[in-house]
């Protein structure tokens, strides 16, 4: 009994770190191609509007001066990073 319960959890262990390494690849991967996507956008000049991008919600607080909640509330819809939810509403206060 106590040897299956050990094979149970190396299976586990091994399966999560064999999760944790794909979903990081993938990852770098939306990252990449976020950089070159920019990059593209840059080089060609074309005019993108964030905003048609951004949740309701989040256009409403920017616009009544609630760059916090509309930073809590871009990382709760989209599942951004800090970092990233922060530079989004801070390009939209500043184009606003």
């Amino acid at each position: 009994m106590d040897n299956s319960i050990g094979v149970l959890i190396s299976f586990f262990l091994v399966a999560g770190i064999g999760i944790y390494t794909q979903l990081n690849t993938y990852r770098k991967k939306i990252r990449f191609l976020e950089v070159k996507v920019d990059a593209l956008i840059k080089l060609t000049g074309i005019e993108f509007d964030d905003n048609s991008l951004v949740p309701l919600e989040v256009n409403k607080a920017i616009k009544s001066g609630q760059r916090l909640k509309a930073i809590r509330l871009y990382r709760k819809i989209t599942g951004a990073a800090l970092k990233d939810a922060s530079e989004v509403v801070d390009a939209l206060l500043k184009n606003s």
